[in-house]
């Protein structure tokens, strides 16, 4: 049976044609087996084309004017399955060669092929993505950066406890602190030196402005505090950044996951094995600001109508909010340059995975894994009920715009820091960085621990069983009840991936749980097992 939109007597008239419908499976492009691409192999592959060709517009003839023209490309459905994508390196480049096609809309790529082969390799992209996610690196740790948390003094004790003892067991890595700490009595930068026996050119500083110019000079980072300095270390590396170590010295933990007092194994874990590293998402925001009109270029076509007053990548959210105003704010939000809707609310959040369970949580915002990668938009306070949170892909390309006739500037923070007034006709533009968190796992299921560790995610007391429920005088029957049916039931198990296809096991029988009648006195008695 032909599909719909098929042209008729496809089936036969497709054989004739798998020279050419192979070739438009490999990509378009088929190499002739000549010395040269130019010769004879080409002058044979179009004699066989304007062969088949000729041949189906005769035969178009023969079965009449109503019959339309069977074009060769359209007819062909590949007869060996499509290959892994992972197999060839190269089958990412073959789908943007495929996609570049249909996009043009060249009729010779319009099959269902092309769509298979961007079908095929979008599924080889996601393993390839869940390949990395689970892959193991090992650091080559040379010259390594520790950000402690300033405003708690007492952390600098634990700051020279570690390095001195980094500079013990790893003679060959030169420690960069920070200046402030290095200059403190407490960490007696020379005290170390001496109980360590190691040369002083091995202890240095670092400072906000080396770190903007040389932003991969560090192999690796530690923090030591909570997660403020993990977003301290996030704005000081604002393109690439190397991976963070963590250490929870400060009062939240969904980023610092390292306790402190197992450092002396967990620090040789990470410097001489393997050990696995999450890339979480960051934001790119980039702030535009209208320009004002000028007299003399007014008929300028080529002047540009805004201009770029700064560039923000952010771990957490962007916030827009309506600042020190008495007014409700208006915030025009466009996805892809489309408009998505008009939000008039005290604000709005713009949220990474990472920052789900910061602000974005507090105003009413899901959870968000950080492997996924997508953008949260929560609003502050909306004025409607219906506006409720939303989850965008990465790949959408995010305005957010304070309208001409809105009442009122707004206020954009990053991180909660760097906060700029945006004007009537001033927006935002928010994608996903291209420049990656990375953080050290310190186990598989670290974030489910911190959400349960700092919000008691889904903590509550068991619910209880029938057996309270009961009185005093159906007690000793229920209980000799459920003794009878553990002897007979098998051991509670999770069912194995050969069972899962056997048949279905049978239902025990509610009777089976309900009270008897009163027994007869030969039965034994017996006392319950539980208290009311």
């Amino acid at each position: 049976m032909a599909r719909h939109g098929d042209a008729p007597f496809s089936v036969p008239l497709s054989r004739e044609l798998s020279p050419l419908s192979r070739t438009l499976t490999d990509g378009g492009e088929k190499k002739s087996h000549g010395t040269n691409s130019k010769g004879k192999g080409e002058i044979t592959n179009k004699s066989k084309r304007s062969k088949s060709v000729s041949h189906l517009a005769d035969r178009n003839k023969i079965l009449g004017s109503r019959m339309t023209p069977i074009k060769p490309e359209e007819q062909k459905v590949p007869e060996e399955p499509l290959e892994d994508p992972l197999e060839e390196p190269h089958r990412v480049d073959t789908a943007e060669k495929v996609f570049r096609r249909l996009s043009v809309g060249s009729n010779d790529m319009r099959r269902a092929t092309s769509h298979a082969q961007l079908s095929s390799t979008a599924h080889g992209m996601r393993l390839l993505s869940k390949d990395i996610q689970k892959s193991m690196v090992v650091l080559q740790v040379n010259r390594l950066m520790i950000v402690t948390k300033k405003q708690d003094s007492s952390l600098v004790y634990l700051t020279r406890e570690m390095v001195e003892w980094i500079l013990v067991n790893y003679p060959e890595i030169e420690i960069y602190v920070d200046e402030t700490i290095e200059c403190s009595n407490r960490f007696d930068t020379k005290g170390i030196i001496r109980d360590s026996r190691c040369g002083s050119n091995r202890i240095k500083t670092w400072s906000p402005e080396l770190v903007a110019k040389k932003d991969d000079f560090f192999d690796l980072v530690i923090t030591l505090g909570g997660d403020g300095t993990v977003l301290y270390v996030s704005s000081l590396f604002q393109r690439s950044i190397p991976p963070v170590m963590s250490f929870s010295l400060g009062s939240l933990g969904f980023l610092t996951n390292f306790n402190y007092e197992n450092f002396r194994q967990s620090l040789p874990r990470v410097l001489n094995s393997k050990i696995r590293s999450k890339m979480r998402m960051r934001l790119c925001c980039r702030v535009f600001r209208k320009r004002k009109p000028n007299k003399e270029n007014n008929n300028s076509r080529s002047r540009k109508k805004f201009t770029m007053i700064g560039e923000y990548h952010v771990l957490n959210e962007l916030t827009i909010d309506r600042g020190p105003s008495a007014f409700i704010s208006m915030l025009e939000v466009f996805g892809d340059n489309s408009l998505l809707t008009v939000a008039q609310a005290d604000g709005l959040i713009i949220a990474t995975p990472t920052g789900s369970t910061a602000y974005s949580l507090s105003a009413g915002g899901s959870l968000v894994y950080p492997s996924v990668n997508a953008i949260a938009v929560t609003p502050i306070c909306p004025h409607t009920l219906s506006f409720r949170p939303i989850i965008l892909p990465d790949s959408m390309k995010l305005k957010v715009k304070v309208p001409l006739n809105s009442r009122a500037t707004a206020w954009a923070a990053f991180d909660g820091k760097n906060r700029v007034e945006l004007f009537k006709g001033d927006y935002v533009c928010i994608t996903a960085s291209p420049h990656s968190f990375p953080t050290l796992e310190s186990s598989p299921t670290e974030f489910i621990d911190s959400i349960s560790r700092t919000l008691n995610w889904n903590a509550r007391e068991p619910q209880k069983s029938f057996a309270h429920m009961l009185s005093q005088k159906n007690q000793k029957n229920y209980v000799s009840d459920t003794e009878k049916q553990k002897q007979d039931q098998p051991e509670v198990r999770a069912p194995s991936d050969e069972e899962e296809e056997e048949g279905e096991s049978d239902s025990e029988s509610p009777s089976q749980f309900r009270p008897k009648a009163a027994s007869s006195a030969a039965s034994p008695k017996l006392k319950p097992n539980f208290q009311l």
